[in-house]
């Protein structure tokens, strides 16, 4: 019989990706905090030369699970810094300065993030963009990859195009998980649906882990509420990244999240075991 709450779920993983998963985040409750830094290449410098490095061993003191970084920026970090911290390999990318930033391409294969380190690779993909289809079959190919070289895939869904809503609805955010899903994700990163009622249907419709973004700026005693909010819909986890490095005090947040994460979510979380999907409340967002 299964034991474990909304939002916890047992991977269906053997060999390489199982034990590479375990890296970043738990392996039973699938729980992880998964900071994205691969920003610069879309807006320029998070900030002076040794910002990454420093970044990076203060999110690993501070409890963070993962970090997500370009190939090129995570070789300018000491291997110490990823001791204790897994390391997500971000394949996919494109710039401000361009005519569309919504058409996200490939910059990197799992061959190449493998021998630097990585215990994951992250691909994004902007659902409803001009370049979709492009996108969707990059996004296929790199999980061909990863099932034959045993590496774990962390998707990052986005419902972005000229015909839709800054904020998605509950019926977007399910369909993406199930795009994901269905293209072979091991983990997939949604913006929040509005409310934990929503999310927790968008969960539901899954089998996958769920990790949601930060969102817009927010201030350090926000982001760590909006941080509590989230985890009350069962999701697996965070993926917070301006909210976090960005932040006045960036260690009091991250540290904060994680406990969120690892400890009083959990008993949330295990509080509401058993709570039936509100399917209509997909349509109602």
């Amino acid at each position: 019989m299964n034991t474990f709450p909304d939002g916890y779920r047992r991977p269906h993983l053997t060999g390489g990706k199982a034990i590479r998963l375990s890296r970043i985040a738990d392996p039973v409750t699938m729980r992880s905090q998964i900071v994205p830094m691969d920003h610069s290449v879309t807006v320029g410098p998070l900030g002076p030369t040794h910002h990454t490095e420093r970044m990076v061993r203060l999110l690993a003191d501070s409890g963070c699970d993962a970090v997500v970084l370009h190939r090129g920026r995570a070789q300018q970090v000491a291997s110490a810094a990823f001791a204790t911290m897994g390391l997500i390999v971000h394949l996919s990318a494109s710039t401000s300065l361009g005519p569309d930033q919504d058409a996200k391409v490939l910059v990197g294969g799992v061959d190449a993030a493998l021998r630097i380190g990585a215990d994951a690779v992250s691909v994004h993909v902007n659902v409803g963009s001009a370049t979709e289809t492009r996108q969707l079959q990059d996004f296929a190919a790199i999980s061909r990859e990863c099932d034959a070289l045993g590496v774990p895939l962390l998707a990052m869904m986005y419902a972005r195009g000229p015909a839709l809503p800054a904020q998605p609805t509950g019926t977007t955010l399910a369909h993406l998980a199930a795009i994901a899903t269905d293209l072979g994700a091991d983990m997939v990163k949604l913006d929040y649906a509005g409310s934990a009622e929503v999310m927790r249907a968008v969960v539901d419709s899954t089998p996958a882990p769920i990790y949601v973004a930060g969102g817009p700026g927010r201030t350090d005693d926000e982001a760590i509420e909006f941080g509590a909010e989230v985890l009350t819909s069962g999701v697996a986890g965070l993926s917070f990244g301006r909210n976090i490095f960005d932040a006045a005090d960036p260690f009091r947040v991250a540290s904060s999240l994680a406990d969120l994460v690892h400890r009083r979510a959990a008993t949330t979380a295990m509080a509401r075991a058993g709570a039936p999907a509100d399917v209509a409340a997909l349509e109602s967002a």
